[in-house]
Parts: C-alpha cells; structure tokens; sequence
C-alpha cells in the first residue's frame, strides 16, 4: 500500500473544492443535501453506530458543543467533535478526545473525501458538486468512526436544515442555543424564519433542547417543530445568566441532562467502558474545572499584551456583540480600543452599535485580506463614525492592532488595576485567528 499523502499536498487538492465560507453565499449557497448524502452513502455511513448530538444557533453552539462533549468525556466516553469555523488550523474542526485530529489522521481522511468525490465525478453522481465543507464533514465523521469514538457531537456550520451536518441519522440530542438575525440573505429575514431553518436539525427519534427565551417568535417555532416531529422539548434558558459562559452551560447542562435520562449502551458499543458498566451522564458532568478546560479560542478569551489587557471575541451579530461589550466593560471600566473587521453577509453598522456605548474610545477599523468575503476597511470605519465614534482605517489586521496598543499605552493612563487600557478584538473569527498567533507569541505587536 503507498504510503499517504502529506497533509499540505492533500489540502492543496481540497481548495479546489468551492468553499462557501469564502464565497457570497447569497448567489449560489445549496438548495440540497444531495452530494453530501452521496458521499456519506458511498462512505457506508460512518456516522451510524455513533451516538451523536447535533447543535445549531446563532451565539454559543461551538461552545456548548464542546461544553457538551466534555461532560461525556468526563463520564468515560470517547468523544469527537466536529465544529467551525477554525481559528488557526484546519485540524481544530475535528477534534478526538479533547485534542484536535493529528495531521496523519486528518490527511487520511480527507484522502478518502477526496477519492469518493472522484468516484461520483466518473459515475455522475450529486457527490461530484461537493463542496469544501461537504468534504470536512465527511472527513470528520470518517475520522471519528477510525478513532472508534463512542459520541460525535457536530456543531452545526451555517443554518441547518441544508447545512453538511444534517446528514447524520436523528441525534441523541438536538440543540438550538439561540436565534439571532444573521445570514438573512439565505436563512430569512426574520427571527420565525431562521429559527425554522435552524430547527432542521430535529428528526423524529430525536430530543430538542434550546436556549431562546420563552414568549418570543423563535422559540415558538422551534416548540411547533418539537411538537410537529413529535419529540421531547426542553427549555434550558434563565434570567439569571448573565455571561456568554453561564448562558451555554445552562444549556449544555440540559442537553446531558437529556441525554442521560433512561440513557442505555444501545447498539452503540460502547468500546471504551467495555467491562466497567453504564456511566451516568448528567448536568452534574460539568463542574467548575471541566467548564474552564472547555473554553474555545477566540471566544471571550484574554490576552495580556505589555500592560494592556486584550479581549478576543469573534461576535458577529449585534447582541452577541454587546453581551461582550457588556463583559469586558465589568472587567475593565475602559478605556477601550476596538479592532473591527465584519463579514460581507453582516450588515455592519448595525453590528456596531453595540459599541456607541460608554467606555469605548476609538474603533480601528480593518478587513481580512485572502478571506474574500470582509467588508473593506473604509465601509467599517464609516459605520463606526455614524454611530460618534472615533476612527482610524487599516487595510491589515496586524497593524490595526499595533496601533490600537500604541493609544491604549497613551490613553489609558495608570488606571485602578495596573492596566493602561483595553483592546477588543471583535466582528469576525476570520480576524481573531489572523491576530491570535501574535498575541500567543511573547513578543507580541509591539
């Protein structure tokens, strides 16, 4: 048998799959499931013996995913997750057991995408106009059945109901963390719509659980789908959540909760706890330690960069945005910098106004060369000054952040905590993971 393929050389052949991630989806996004499914059958189904759970939203779903995932580690299972986008590297959309997939691993994987997809070109089949992201997933689950995995728990990539992932079989679990205007070109233009493509994700078999309030348009949709498919709805929303954290933990406590009602092996053999019984899943799964080893790049994390204090956040809708305004502002009271980059699908002054509250001095506005799919540097800073902010344009994100350390050092001068000032990074993950390499490096952007 020849030897495999090189990670590097088999990526090369992927990008020359159409990658929506970087297209306008508006003119041209998928209409059907179709050459996923045509894969995934000529693969034998790889996800099929695997216990699975399925999360969809518009705020929170790659966290609780692995908030999720490591309470069914913490119960003695193997798990894999399979989410996006990434941060860094590829290999962070497929992760085994709490480490993303080893690039050996993953090369082989996509090996067999990639020939499967030459397969349908020959025969003519749907699977010939499969995508980038139909290749990953199908990647992923294949990888995870070669781990002999006992969970996969996949983070929706957009919508849901035509997203790759709803390939799989009806899931353990279902969840829709929460429903926001976002992708209105293809999901709706209003909240009914999108939470009714995002509750795609619910089969017959399944249970649903979601984080949307009570009262409002989208979660009536999604209680109409549960009662519709005929499946259990559980409510995991509270007033007493305050934090990004606090509100994806109440619903990743749900979604075990659920899952560990009546829970049996099944069919699925359980590989890891053979001879050591059942375990018990629950909310009780994730305490303090587990929450904090959960935590994803580029959500809500900290930086300490020279004396100031940086904050990575990849919000892209307006209330996502401002819950972060809201944490970084208990953290630090300002002032504050914000670096800003938003996808071409975003409307971006109304992303913004967020940050017309107090507390935030100047935005330092960019776009994400190579990603295809950002607004121009001019168009954010535009935004931003109709909303009586001070701002500054930079065509790079490296720079946009070197110079919003350089005002934070001036403006920020000696305030209670020994931190001149703050920076956000915010408005796109594209961003976050162009910066974040330097901030992880000592010598930062200085």
């Amino acid at each position: 048998m020849s030897d495999p393929l090189p990670l590097e050389h088999v990526l090369d052949q992927l990008e020359a799959r159409i990658n929506w991630e970087r297209k306008d989806r508006a003119s041209g996004w998928r209409v059907d499931l179709a050459p996923i499914e045509d894969l995934v059958a000529r693969a034998g189904a790889p996800g099929r013996d695997l216990g699975l759970c399925h999360v969809a939203g518009s705020k929170g779903k790659g966290s609780v995913a692995t908030l999720i995932a490591a309470g069914l580690t913490r119960a003695g299972f193997r798990v894999g997750v399979f989410g996006s986008p990434h941060v860094e590297r590829i290999n962070e959309r497929i992760q085994i057991d709490g480490q993303p997939i080893s690039d050996d691993a993953l090369a082989a994987a996509l090996s067999v995408a990639l020939r499967l997809v030459a397969e349908a070109e020959e025969a003519g089949t749907s699977g010939a106009e499969a995508s980038w992201f139909d290749l990953v997933t199908l990647a992923g689950l294949w990888a995870f059945r070669e781990a002999g995995v006992d969970w996969a728990v996949l983070e929706v990539g957009l919508g849901g109901r035509l997203d790759s992932t709803n390939v799989i079989d009806p899931p353990e679990v279902a969840v829709v963390t929460t429903i926001a205007l976002e992708h209105t070109a293809i999901l709706g233009d209003t909240l009914a719509a999108i939470a009714q493509e995002k509750g795609g994700i619910v089969k017959p078999g399944s249970r649903l659980v979601t984080g949307t309030p009570p009262g409002g348009e989208a979660h009536a949709v999604l209680a109409g789908i549960a009662e519709a498919q005929g499946v259990e709805h559980r409510v995991a929303w509270s007033e007493a959540d305050r934090t990004f954290e606090e509100a994806n933990v109440t619903v990743a406590r749900a979604a075990l909760d659920v899952l560990g009602q009546g829970l049996q092996v099944r069919s699925l053999q359980v590989r890891s706890l053979q001879g050591h019984g059942v375990p018990e899943i629950g909310g009780g799964l994730l305490t303090p330690e587990v929450i904090a080893g959960a935590r994803l790049p580029g959500r809500m994390e900290w930086f300490d960069s020279g004396s100031n204090r940086v904050l990575l956040d990849g919000a892209h809708v307006p209330g996502s945005l401002r819950m972060a305004c809201d944490e970084a502002l208990a953290a630090l009271d300002g002032p504050w910098g914000v670096v800003v980059a938003v996808h071409g699908e975003k409307d971006v002054a109304e992303l913004l106004e967020p940050l017309s509250g107090a507390g935030f001095g100047r935005v330092f506005a960019t776009t994400v060369p190579g990603s295809g799919v950002h607004h121009p540097a001019t168009a954010v800073a535009e935004a931003a000054a109709s909303w009586g902010l001070e701002a500054e344009v930079h065509d790079l994100p490296r720079s946009a952040l070197a110079a919003a350390l350089r005002w934070a050092e001036a403006a920020g001068a000696d305030p209670p905590g020994g931190a001149s000032a703050g920076v956000m990074v915010t408005g796109s993950l594209y961003l976050v993971g162009a910066l974040r390499p330097g901030l992880r490096d000592p010598r930062g952007f200085q």
